[in-house]
């Protein structure tokens, strides 16, 4: 699948968060904000982020169901958190398949902020380590 720049959105320094993304065109209820490829790590890969989780914990993606580990690129690493979020990132159910998509759950107005609930359906953050 060739994957395309996104076109709606950006970067940029979102107040007391750093960096974010916001939309810079108004985005549609269902529609497609990113393709995020994602490279799949080998096992000795895997275990080196395990082990530097501190300084890769934004880029790393543990896919529980596939028993496998990614490193997320694109602006993957940038949407921030919330518990009432305007996006939500989908995973095709096909170990094949090296991207994910990044999804408008509500209609999103130019200049806002674009974000997506971490915890997910299981109140696990399957994609940031496990604290000691």
């Amino acid at each position: 699948m060739e994957i395309f720049p996104p076109q709606k959105i950006k970067i940029t320094a979102v107040e007391n968060k750093g960096r974010g993304v916001i939309a810079t065109e108004k985005i549609f209820k269902d529609e497609i904000i990113e393709y995020c490829p994602l490279i799949i790590l080998k096992e000795k890969d895997s275990k080196f982020a395990a082990s530097e989780s501190d300084t890769i914990a934004y880029y790393y993606l543990h896919q529980l169901k596939f028993k496998r580990d990614c490193v997320m690129l694109g602006y993957a690493s940038l949407y921030n958190h919330s518990f009432d979020p305007n996006a939500d990132v989908e995973y095709e159910n096909d170990p094949k398949i090296d991207y994910l998509i990044f999804r408008a759950i509500k209609d999103i107005d130019a200049g806002e902020e674009i974000t997506w609930n971490y915890n997910f359906d299981d109140n696990v953050v399957d994609f940031l380590p496990t604290e000691n």
